[in-house]
This record gives C-alpha cells, structure tokens and sequence, in this order.
C-alpha cells in the first residue's frame, strides 16, 4: 500500500512509501514531516534529542516547544513581528509563522503520478487558506511539492513563506548552491568578525572554495543568511560516507530567495545544548520576520483580495553516479 497509518513519538502519523522513498508526516503538529529518507538510506530530516514532538500548547513558543526538527512550514512571517500595517496594539505574527501550531486538514491518495498527501490550514490573525501538495514520484527518488496560498479577506497584506527543513549533517556533509554568490547576514552567533547585514561571498566567507561549503567539525557558531538561489534554482547537500545526496529544485522566477541556517554547535535556546544541524530554507521573501521584509529588505510579497498565489519544489535523493534527466 502506498500510504498507511502510522505513530511517531505516539502522535497519528501518515506515512507514504515507494519503491524509491519514504515520508512521514504528523498532521496534528502542523503537518510536519518527520521523515524523508530512501527505504534503505540515510535519514536526512534532524531530529532534535532534548524537544520531542508533541502538540501545540495554548500559548506555544516554537523554539521552546516545537523546535523538535523535522521539516515544517513558515508562513505568513518566520520571526516573530508586528503585523505591518496593523493598529498600534494589534496581536503579532508568532515565531516561525502560524502553520506549525494550526489545525491541518488532510488526505492522501493514489494516482496514475503517485502517491500524493494534500492538506490545508487557514490563518488566524491573517484571512488565508494554505495548502501543500505532497507526492511521491512513482518511479524515481523524487518528493515533489506544489503550494498555493489564497486570500479569504477584504484587504490586501504582505507575506513571506520559507520551507523549514532541518537536515541531518556531520563534519565532512558539503553543501552547493550552483548559482548562488553572494548572502547577507541576517543572524550571527560566535563570529565576532561578522554582523548582521553584513554582505559576505558564498561560500568563501565560511571557509568553503570552488563553491562548496564543507561542515566543520570544531568550532562553535551559527549564521543565518539569505541569498538569491540564482537561474539554477538547485541546492545540493551530499554526505561522502554514505554516498548519497539530496537535491533540492525550485524555479527562481517562483521561489527567488534561499535562507541557510548553518549551526555549528553555536545556538539552542536557553538551557538546551547548542545543536549540530542545517535549515536549508527555499524562501519567497526575506529576512525573516515580514516587518523586516517589507520595511527593510522590500523583498515581501502581498496578495490581494480573492488572489492566489502558488509555487512548486521538487526534492529528489540520489546515490553516487545517479542522475535524473
């Protein structure tokens, strides 16, 4: 069967299965996938050791409560802000959007182009129906998704959306953005030498060369930045030891922007210890909160009333010497 019910961590899970791949997801913590892997290769999705998965509390903190890793969804903001434009005292956009912490429908189904898991939530402080479909390529290693945002309200706002996976690397895991040159800092943690705003050369900056960034295995400091993904639209992580890669593909004039989270042991929240991991995050818009992006960077998209707005990613896994046409 291409799609069965299964338990993560005791949650309801949905799990989809090919030949090629496998992906979990849980709808009752924001459709998060917990899953993404190949049925006898790594698991490339993180999972954190000190947050397990469980459900939104009434007055949740992501990075408190929901930073358990995974791949989730940012929408209408990724930092937590002001609603731009909104009356002085007006509640704010929460951390890391609203999708994580809402109430997802769902359903999956087979088809003659796969296995597809197809869901929908609908904001709370902003009038919007998001949904994300999810579906296995029947026959290559291949997770394609389409998403489309649509507007429920009578005026117009601005918006910024990130895919949030947090991927599993290790020293060594080196990290190619073909036809991305230059990033801007937007969150720097145990380099002195650099700030935020500070417009670096990719992957120089960081100690990378003939543009590949290789995962350290000492030191202690994390960076956030963003960059334009370029006319290739690829993202390329491969892990040598296992021989397998994972492409990420967008189409630049849908999903111009890319936000890397490198986190070398440099941030957790109070109390945890600091994380190993990388939010490789194909972004429409940027930095991330949306004040910001509006008022800052202009690099917010709005939508209007009754309007649509939709885009696609494909991830693909593959093994030493595959290649897709």
């Amino acid at each position: 069967m291409p799609f069965r019910q299964v338990a993560v961590s005791g949650l309801p899970a949905i799990a989809l299965r090919t030949d090629e791949l496998e992906v979990v997801a849980v709808p009752g913590i924001g459709m998060k996938l917990t899953n993404l892997r190949r049925p006898r290769g790594r698991e490339w999705l993180w999972r954190n050791d000190q947050i397990p998965l469980a459900q939104p509390r009434e007055t949740p903190s992501f990075v408190e409560t929901a930073d358990s890793g995974g791949w989730d969804e940012c929408f209408p903001t990724v930092g937590a802000c002001p609603i731009p434009g909104a009356p002085a005292g007006s509640p704010g956009l929460p951390d890391h959007g609203e999708l994580w912490a809402a109430a997802w429908t769902s359903s999956a189904y087979e088809h003659a182009g796969g296995v597809t898991l197809a869901a929908a939530a609908a904001g709370s402080l902003l009038p919007y129906e998001f949904h994300r479909e999810l579906t296995l390529d029947p026959h290559e290693p291949v997770v394609r998704l389409r998403y489309r945002v649509r507007h429920t309200g009578d005026s117009p706002f601005p918006w910024i959306w990130c895919a949030h996976p947090l991927f599993n690397v290790q020293p060594g895991t080196t990290l190619e953005l073909p036809s991305l040159h230059q990033v801007k800092a937007d969150a720097v943690h145990g380099l002195a030498e650099l700030g935020r705003g500070d417009i670096l050369s990719w992957p120089e900056a960081f100690g990378g060369a003939a543009g590949r960034f290789t995962f350290p295995g000492a030191g202690a400091w994390a960076v956030k930045l963003f960059g334009d993904v370029g006319p290739s639209g690829r993202m390329v992580l491969t892990d040598p030891r296992r021989g397998e890669r994972l492409e990420m593909v967008v189409r630049s004039d849908e999903v111009p922007q890319v936000g890397i989270w490198i986190n070398n042991r440099g941030w957790a929240p109070p109390g945890r210890r600091p994380y190993y991991n990388l939010g490789l995050e194909p972004a429409i818009g940027a930095p991330d909160r949306l004040d910001e992006a509006v008022r800052d960077w202009k690099a917010a998209e709005t939508l209007a009333p009754g309007g649509e707005r939709g885009w696609g990613l494909e991830v693909r896994l593959l093994e030493d010497g595959e290649n897709l046409a």
